[in-house]
Formats: C-alpha cells, sequence, structure tokens
C-alpha cells in the first residue's frame, strides 16, 4: 500500500476515472462533481473531504494554506494560478517533497 489510509482508497486515488483525486502538493483530497451532474454554465465544481469514502479514517489536514504562504514568502509569488509565477517554483513545490522535507 502506497500513503492511503487503505487498500480501497489506494485503488479509488489511481483510477483516472475516479471523480476522487489527490493533490500530493497540498495533501488535498479533493472528489470532483462529475460534467453529467454539472448545472449547464458550471466549468467545475469539486469538495475537499476530510475523511476516507471507503474506511472513514480521517484524512490528514490540507496544506493548500501552507503551501500558498510558503510560495509568497520564499519567491514572491503572489498568485497560484498564474502560470508564468508558478513556472518559477523548484520542483519540489509541484509534488509532496516540499511539505516532507519540512516535516509538515
Amino acid at each position: 500500500m502506497n500513503n492511503f489510509c487503505c487498500e480501497p482508497m489506494e485503488l479509488l486515488i489511481a483510477n483516472p476515472d475516479c471523480p476522487l483525486k489527490y493533490m500530493s502538493w497540498t495533501r488535498d483530497y479533493i472528489l470532483t462533481v462529475p460534467q453529467d451532474y454539472r448545472k449547464k454554465d458550471e466549468v467545475c465544481v469539486s469538495f475537499n473531504i476530510s475523511h476516507c469514502p471507503r474506511c472513514g479514517t480521517k484524512l490528514p489536514h490540507s496544506l493548500a494554506e501552507e503551501w500558498s504562504e510558503i510560495i509568497e514568502r520564499e519567491y514572491g509569488i503572489t498568485d497560484d494560478w498564474d502560470e508564468e509565477q508558478l513556472s518559477r517554483l523548484p520542483q519540489e513545490f509541484k509534488t509532496d517533497e516540499w511539505w516532507k522535507k519540512r516535516g509538515l
């Protein structure tokens, strides 16, 4: 088993057709509403989840705020949606390496 709470969760995350995604760089577990269930004008609808949908284990807290604060403080990146600014980030901030190095 990888870094997930149970084997079914690992299988869900590994399935590209599953609406559940894991964002390793912010440690977010996100459930995306499939296109067929969205309103006509909705581009993307997603929700962070806090517990495993299979075994009920509480998932680790998101590091999205910490990630944003660190990239602003250390690299001057103020818009974490700006592709040009994000291109300046070291590779470690595009994976879980940055938070593992910091013991988060």
